[in-house]
């Protein structure tokens, strides 16, 4: 991933969170990478913005958005 010099820390990091374990949410992110909730909610606005991950369900039980890396950012 040529591209993951753009990314900042944070968003490398729940990148690499959600290839081991996602789908996740952004409080599961941070848990995971142990990052505050606000930080791992920014790196997933992030990797959306950079075509990273994308938001696969809005309608939970916790009603938390949960994301999961698109199949090209997996590789």
């Amino acid at each position: 991933m040529s591209d993951d010099a753009s990314l900042s820390c944070h968003a490398k990091l729940a990148r690499v969170v959600l290839a081991n374990r996602g789908p996740l949410s952004p409080s599961e992110i941070a848990a995971e990478a142990r990052i505050s909730e606000s930080d791992a909610a920014t790196a997933m606005d992030e990797l959306v913005e950079a075509g990273r991950a994308e938001c696969v369900c809005g309608v939970c039980e916790t009603r938390e958005q949960v994301y999961a890396l698109l199949e090209e950012a997996k590789a």
